[in-house]
C-alpha cells in the first residue's frame, strides 16, 4: 500500500466513525470563524466541510489550508464543498458535490483525485439509487426548513427508506439543530450535517456537545 492509499484508508475509517459534520460558512459565523471551528471541534464535531460558494479560488485555497491545519492535528477529515481542485491543492481529505457539479469520475481522473473522499448531495430515493459506486458518503435533505439556503424542508418521513437504500454513511442536512434533531433520529437518522446551529451559536462548543450527545 502506497502513501496515498494508506491516507485514503485512514480517512475512510474516520468517515465511518463520524457523526457530526460542521458545514463551516464564514459569513454565517457570529464570531471569528476560526474560533467557531475550534470550539465546535472541542464540542465533538468529527467532520468538517468548508462551504464557500463565492470566494475567489486562491483565497479559498488559503482558507482551506488554514482550516486544515486545525483539523488535521485532531485527525478530523476536511471536506471542500464543490471544488475538487481546491481540495487537492490545499491538502484536504475530500470534496462534496451537488447533483449539478462535476461528475465523480472527473474528480477521480484529476491528479490526486483518487485519494479524495467524495460525498454527494441527494434529495430523493431515486438519486440515492443512482449514486455512483465511487462515492464515499451522501448527504440527504433538506430535512427541515433551512435558514442557510432559504429553502423548505421535505420532512423526515423518508429518512428510514433513505437509510435502508444505501450502505454509505448518510448525513442528514437542512435545518438540523437541538430542537429538530430528535425528530430526525426517531426516523432513523444517525449522522447530521449542521451549519447555522453551530455557526450562529454564542457557545459553539456547548451546542456541538449537545448535538453529539444525541447522536448514536
Amino acid at each position: 500500500m502506497n502513501g496515498a492509499e494508506a491516507q485514503r484508508t485512514q480517512t475512510l475509517r474516520a468517515l465511518a466513525g463520524a457523526r457530526l459534520c460542521l458545514l463551516l460558512t464564514r459569513e454565517l459565523c457570529v464570531a471569528d470563524p476560526m474560533l467557531t471551528l475550534q470550539a465546535a471541534l472541542r464540542g465533538g464535531v468529527d467532520l468538517v466541510q468548508v462551504r464557500e460558494k463565492n470566494m475567489a479560488r486562491e483565497a479559498l485555497v488559503r482558507w482551506v489550508r488554514k482550516v486544515h491545519h486545525i483539523t488535521s492535528a485532531l485527525g478530523v477529515p476536511l471536506i471542500v464543498n464543490d471544488f475538487a481542485n481546491v481540495a487537492i491543492e490545499a491538502g484536504a481529505e475530500g470534496v462534496h458535490l451537488g447533483q449539478e457539479d462535476q461528475t465523480v469520475a472527473s474528480v477521480r481522473a484529476l491528479p490526486g483525485g483518487a485519494r479524495l473522499l467524495v460525498g454527494l448531495s441527494t434529495h430523493s430515493l431515486a438519486q440515492i439509487a443512482a449514486v455512483p459506486p465511487e462515492v464515499d458518503s451522501i448527504g440527504f435533505g433538506p430535512l427541515f426548513d433551512s435558514s442557510t439556503k432559504g429553502i423548505r424542508g421535505q420532512g423526515v418521513k423518508g429518512l428510514a427508506a433513505a437509510s435502508a437504500a444505501t450502505r454509505l454513511p448518510l448525513f442528514g442536512i437542512g435545518g438540523l439543530n437541538i430542537a429538530t434533531l430528535p425528530e430526525a433520529l426517531a426516523h432513523g437518522l444517525r449522522r447530521a450535517a449542521v451549519s447555522s446551529a453551530l455557526c450562529t451559536a454564542a457557545d459553539p462548543q456547548a451546542v456541538a456537545r449537545q448535538l453529539r450527545a444525541l447522536l448514536p
